[in-house]
Order: C-alpha cells, then sequence, then structure tokens
C-alpha cells in the first residue's frame, strides 16, 4: 500500500512524500519511495519537479537525501494506523 503525504508551501510550491509499507514473516519496513519538490509559475500553471529522490532510481536523484520532518513521519504512521484498524479479520 502506497500512501502520498502533500504539504503545500503556499499556492505555487509544495512537498510531496511516497510511502510503501512491506510485510513480511521476517521483517517489516515502511519505505520512502519518493520526495519531489514541485513548483509552477501561477496557480493555474502544471507542477514541475525541481527537486527529484527516488529510492528505486538513485541515477535521477538530484540530492542525496531527502528531508523527513517530523509531521510528515507522524502523519504516515498515522494513515497506515488508520488503514490497518480497517483490514477485517479472516478466519
Amino acid at each position: 500500500m502506497i500512501i502520498e503525504i502533500v504539504l503545500p508551501n503556499g499556492d505555487l510550491k509544495r512537498e510531496v512524500w511516497a510511502f510503501s509499507l512491506d510485510i513480511g514473516y521476517g521483517f517489516s519496513r515502511i519505505y520512502l519511495d519518493h520526495y519531489l519538490l514541485q513548483v509552477r509559475e501561477t496557480a493555474r500553471h502544471r507542477w514541475e519537479k525541481q527537486t527529484y529522490w527516488s529510492r528505486l532510481d538513485r541515477r535521477s536523484n538530484k540530492i542525496d537525501s531527502p528531508p523527513l520532518p517530523k509531521e510528515v513521519e507522524a502523519e504516515m504512521r498515522k494513515r497506515y494506523q488508520e488503514y490497518i484498524m480497517t483490514l477485517p479479520v479472516k478466519f
């Protein structure tokens, strides 16, 4: 399951984090799949990537390490918890 968190910074700038949950028998992890800093000229223009980082496509990365603010991490964990609480228990 992928969760995307978008933090707007005014009308012309925003940051996007995408996380994926990997649950296995030996381990479970939450991966930061990609991070984007997007900008646009005006509110009518499309979003364009200014900064990009991807866990799976390291050659295209524009930065070495993406920022991960505490509030983004807390929101991601909250959303995964809410999702897990809605899963049915099967017998």
